[in-house]
């Protein structure tokens, strides 16, 4: 039943209300109210708009899709219901889905700016170069002759400098956003886009303390509210919690087909599961909630949010053998929804901190934790434009304690006797990839085949910050790379406690 004009102007003002908390980042307050909302008025636009919203920001990309899907068949003429599912589907790394909804919306809007923005970037991370070319030379037509704000002379340049050095030369671009990224007047994530992309193009160019520069303002522009103290107390807990009598229970699930693969991000966990997904009778989940869903569940609620941070399991008391038995059951629905035979892995990085949990919940299950020399792998975390916040990353001191305290929770999850974790050093990868994945392999008990050096060939979609290097065949050019920039790097060396 269609609401009145009354009911209509009410939802707007308490959806108005609910898109400020999206904003601010109260993502699971505005996701309880929708979910009310939805269930009251079930397939209004506006709810089902903030329900895609809110759950793309808490990174539930298959549940944004569905939402945004409801839109686009309400209304499949409104070109921005498409742009929305398409951007949907592209994070949730269904690229080819995602040109297929942009086509759409330009179907109905030949010139939609930002459809033609982000079909140009699909394009470009699909290494679809020549078609990115043409995308982008619609999208510089498409404004042509009109007076277009900073925003989107910003927005060209940056999708211009995406396409170095595959096809095009540092140069150019550099000089397009530097004319525009200091403006106020363009979008926060736009100008934080636009630094970053300086300080790729820099580096590329060798031009280090320009790269290391812009670098730096895309993180502080960006910034979040982290407490590297607060995180310590909390790791704390988390090993006092596991390592101590009395021992937690364990669930009566078979975890025998599951691989966890975890790490700090930017270790290799994506190259790992990239090289393994060439192996017959396993599918490669990606990055996975799964666990961390199930841990929310019982730990959200029992003590104040810590902004920018997940639910750890640390109340001894809740991991009964009943609540495991259910947690375990819950989980294996989402890894059986990625393959119901042969072995799956889920290469969630920050995993790591449910090592124990994930150990009990899934006897059998096997770990291949990634590690990278604490510089790169630091330097690389602070280099790198996420997707999602990771409040951590945008300071260099915090950064060392985060990666200190991360290396004392996985060398404390190594004493735990329920534990079957091998280590996998990056640099050992890299250069002796044939000797390093016939380890993995035996680790796992499966035959190794040539076929995983030839991982690079492989057509699999990767929709994280990893996909252009698991496109390459391996290289050692990121190791040690820190010493290009260590005059700039004494904060994390005193974060990492280095002398």
């Amino acid at each position: 039943m269609p609401l009145t004009k009354q009911q209509h102007q009410q939802l707007y003002d308490v959806l108005s209300k609910v898109n400020a908390a999206i904003e601010a980042e109260q993502t699971t307050p505005a996701m309880r109210k929708l979910t009310e909302l939805n269930a009251k008025f079930p397939n209004q636009p506006m709810i089902l708009t903030l329900l895609g919203k809110v759950n793309t920001k808490m990174g539930r990309h298959a549940e944004a899709i569905v939402a945004y899907e409801k839109t686009a068949k309400i209304d499949p003429k409104k070109p921005d219901n498409h742009f929305q599912l398409a951007l949907a589907l592209q994070k949730g790394g269904r690229y080819d889905e995602s040109l297929v909804e942009y086509e759409r919306a330009l179907y109905h809007d030949p010139n939609h700016f930002l459809a033609l923005r982000h079909k140009c970037s699909v394009l470009t991370d699909l290494d679809r170069n020549d078609e990115a070319l043409k995308a982008l030379d619609a999208l510089k037509k498409s404004v042509a002759n009109k007076q277009i704000e900073p925003a989107q002379h910003l927005a060209i340049a940056i999708s211009t400098a995406r396409l170095v050095p595959k096809v095009l030369e540092p140069k150019d671009p550099i000089k397009a956003i530097e004319a525009y990224v200091d403006n106020e007047t363009c979008d926060q994530s736009l100008r934080t886009a636009g630094y970053w992309q300086l300080g790729r193009l820099y580096d590329l160019l060798k031009e280090y303390d320009h790269a290391f520069t812009n670098y730096t303002k895309s993180k502080k522009l960006n910034i979040r509210p982290w407490n590297p103290d607060i995180h310590s107390k909390r790791i704390d807990r988390l090993i006092e919690c596991w390592t101590t009598e009395p021992k937690i229970p364990t669930a009566q699930a078979d975890g025998s087909r599951l691989i966890f693969i975890i790490g700090m991000m930017r270790s290799g966990t994506s190259l790992t599961e990239q090289m393994l997904a060439q192996i017959q009778h396993l599918t490669p989940g990606g990055e996975m909630n799964a666990i961390s869903r199930q841990v929310a569940k019982l730990e959200m609620g029992r003590e104040p949010a810590v902004p920018h941070s997940r639910p750890y399991p640390y109340t001894k008391e809740l991991y009964t053998k009943a609540a495991l038995d259910k947690m375990s059951k819950a989980a294996m629905v989402m890894y059986d929804q990625i393959a119901k035979e042969g072995l799956v892995t889920d290469k969630q990085p920050s995993n790591y901190a449910y090592v124990p949990l994930i150990a009990h919940m899934f006897p059998g299950a096997k770990f291949i934790h990634c590690k990278r020399d604490p510089l790169d792998c630091c330097l690389s975390n602070f280099t790198q434009a996420f997707a999602r916040p990771h409040a951590q990353t945008h300071d260099l001191y915090h950064l060392g304690r985060y990666f200190h305290d991360y290396d004392r929770l996985v060398a404390a999850w190594h004493t735990i006797d329920e534990v079957d974790m091998i280590d996998l050093h990056y640099e050992d990868m890299v250069a002796d990839p044939e000797t390093q994945s016939k380890r993995i392999t035996a680790f796992l008990g499966i035959d190794w085949t040539p076929d995983i050096l030839d991982f690079h060939k492989s057509s699999r979609t990767v929709s994280t910050a990893s996909r252009d290097q698991v496109r390459k065949p391996l290289y050692t050019s990121s190791v040690k790379k820190y010493k290009r920039y260590e005059h700039h790097l004494d904060e994390l060396k005193r974060g990492l406690g280095i002398e």
